[in-house]
């Protein structure tokens, strides 16, 4: 994940001279907050995610995988999309965390520092969306993805040959109430 937004923090940092430093689980942001001299520079370090604790790829593909009445072509083609999806999904979570720690004051021997780019109404919606993305969204977008892959797929039959004792006016025998021709002979 910090591999991924390691190009983009020119684009998502305002403040000149952030790291993102991957410690084992966490991912750490290190800011610098004051300049007291020209060499000495107060840098605060802000935890942005633990990862340890993330679930949501595993059960997606426990879900996927244990889903009965699909062949494990579909199957790989649903978990290939809906694990995409999810790391587009973790990755705006990284990105709300990111502009929910540039907002939160932060203390340092000064006294108590706030961002250039803080306001009440940006501090407010950001709380709620990083709330919901760190305590609701692990295995909620998990299960999103999975039921929406669901309700793409639900009801088609797949493509198989036809025997030949099944002509293309009679009804396809995948019980979709089709003729054969319009539906797995077509």
């Amino acid at each position: 994940m910090a591999a991924c937004a390691r190009p983009l923090i020119s684009s998502i940092e305002s403040s000149p001279g952030t790291r993102y430093v991957v410690e084992g689980t966490k991912i750490v942001v290190e800011r610098p907050l004051m300049r007291q001299t020209i060499e000495n520079v107060t840098v605060g370090r802000t935890p942005i995610r633990e990862t340890s604790g993330d679930y949501p790829l595993a059960l997606l593909a426990a879900l996927v995988l244990a889903t009965p009445a699909w062949s494990l072509k579909r199957r790989s083609k649903v978990l290939a999309a809906t694990v995409g999806l999810l790391i587009l999904t973790q990755f705006l979570s990284l990105l709300i965390n990111i502009e929910y720690t540039k907002l939160w004051p932060t203390r340092s021997a000064a006294g108590i520092v706030v961002s250039t780019d803080y306001s009440k109404a940006k501090m407010i919606l950001f709380d709620w969306l990083y709330a919901f993305s760190e305590f609701m969204g692990r295995g909620f977008f998990a299960l999103l993805l999975y039921f929406g892959a669901i309700a793409l797929v639900w009801g088609r039959p797949e493509r198989r040959r036809l025997d030949a004792t099944v002509g293309r006016n009679m009804p396809c025998p995948c019980g979709s109430g089709l003729k054969a021709k319009r539906c797995c002979g077509g």
